[in-house]
């Protein structure tokens, strides 16, 4: 099986809220244990110290590593703490950058097209996917104004999110999902019969959560062969190489 984990990530967070991948060579390791060969990173001082540092230290850390592909983190254009919108896309082609996450609440910024417009709209064209987590009013919004955005949501919950997200699955043509924590009882193999498995991604929320409990649960779902492999790695990487740097 071709695994691609799309959610995870390494670095030392001030307060763990669960497991600790102190840097690229222990998330790797942790890859080589479970079987997955490529994950879709993040630092967490992406999300913890500051969207620069982590921006640099995802590449800096992942650069002799080709299996593990950096995200960084969006701020609001207006305050050109990460450059301005052509020189912050350009610094993606530059590291190869091909998905970007945002932290509305830990960053205090709102997510929005009056605040993220002019980035936005680059994103939606050039297909760059951007990660988010489970803020359903704030997604429904700005999916209204930009329908066709690439959006993954990431970590949404294990107690089955279904009323919120199967709207804007069944609105939205490029709204996909994570698996990470999505351990609602036959919610993998329900959502394949409905929807297809073309919008789930897997994702394991390591190391907050453990990398082989979504493996395992992806492993066991009673879904086709064709739409495990889908799952597993397929449907990221289709993503990936739609972008348009």
């Amino acid at each position: 099986m071709d695994w691609f984990d799309c959610n995870c990530g390494f670095g030392v967070p001030a307060k763990p809220l669960g497991g600790v991948l102190r840097s690229a060579a222990d998330l790797i390791g942790e890859l080589e244990f479970c079987g997955v060969g490529e994950a879709l990173i993040y630092h967490v001082a992406m999300e913890a110290e500051s969207a620069q540092v982590g921006n640099r230290l995802a590449c800096e850390e992942t650069q002799d590593d080709p299996r593990l592909h950096p995200t960084w983190a969006v701020l609001p254009p207006q305050t050109e703490e990460l450059g301005t919108v052509e020189e912050f896309l350009a610094g993606m082609r530059q590291h190869d950058v091909r998905a970007l996450r945002a932290y509305p609440e830990e960053h205090r910024y709102r997510l929005d097209g009056l605040t993220f417009g002019s980035l936005l709209e680059e994103l939606v064209p050039r297909r760059i996917p951007l990660m988010t987590g489970p803020h359903w009013q704030v997604i429904a919004d700005l999916l209204s104004d930009f329908p066709e955005l690439t959006l993954i949501i990431r970590n949404h919950g294990n107690w089955g999110d279904d009323r919120y997200f199967r709207p804007l699955i069944e609105r939205y043509p490029r709204v996909h999902l994570d698996t990470s924590d999505y351990q609602q009882a036959e919610g993998v193999s329900d959502f394949v019969r409905r929807y297809g498995p073309d919008r789930l991604l897997y994702g394991s929320g390591a190391p907050t959560l453990q990398m082989g409990a979504a493996l395992l649960s992806l492993a066991g779902a009673d879904v086709p062969a064709e739409a495990r492999e889908a799952i597993a790695g397929g449907n990221l990487r289709r993503l990936l190489s739609e972008v348009q740097p």
